[in-house]
């Protein structure tokens, strides 16, 4: 069965420069882990949290420095200012408004002052209507108003996978900056 995730985002590859040495890193959504991976074969302390017991045991045996849980991430509990980086790419638009309230607000509460944020949505352009929220980039933003938004751009991406083959998405990226 295809799984998500397998290989690096590019910008998380990019990211690796801004973090500190060692630090803590949670991936919301892993999918199959490979962003989790990545960043643990760099020396960074990694929690991953998937719903997918399968990709979670894989993870779990493979790489057993990762923090894997298997859980949702509406049940997962967010530690005060405990994270350099949080991931959350292509998994926020699988829930409702009020949920995804409820997990940014978490979001921000584990951020560590200058802690990075780095999103994925799919945006109200989504050719797929199929997910219970899409995005403008104004709202999106909206929810980080308090923080310093450094990144922020809404494009179209080709993809190819199964079931559909080759396809489009709509997508919003942001990379955000969390003051207290």
């Amino acid at each position: 069965m295809f799984k998500f995730g397998a290989r690096p985002n590019k910008k998380v590859e990019e990211l690796v420069k801004l973090l500190p040495e060692n630090g803590r890193v949670l991936d919301l959504g892993c999918g199959a882990g490979g962003n989790s991976i990545f960043l643990a074969e760099r020396g960074f302390d990694v929690t991953c949290v998937d719903k997918d017991n399968e990709v979670i045991s894989v993870i779990k045996q493979g790489y057993p420095s990762i923090n894997a849980i298997n859980k949702s991430i509406l049940d997962f509990d967010f530690p005060e200012n405990e994270y350099d980086l949080i991931l959350a790419l292509n998994v926020l638009s699988f829930f409702s408004l009020d949920d995804i309230k409820i997990i940014l607000d978490n979001i921000i509460k584990s951020l560590k002052e200058n802690g990075l944020i780095y999103l994925q949505v799919f945006s109200v352009n989504e050719p797929n209507k199929n997910f219970n929220h899409l995005f403008t980039k104004e709202e999106l933003m909206g929810f980080f108003s308090k923080n310093t938004i450094l990144e922020c751009e809404e494009l179209s991406v080709k993809d190819n996978h199964p079931p559909q083959g080759k396809h489009e998405h709509s997508i919003i990226k942001a990379l955000i900056k969390n003051k207290l």
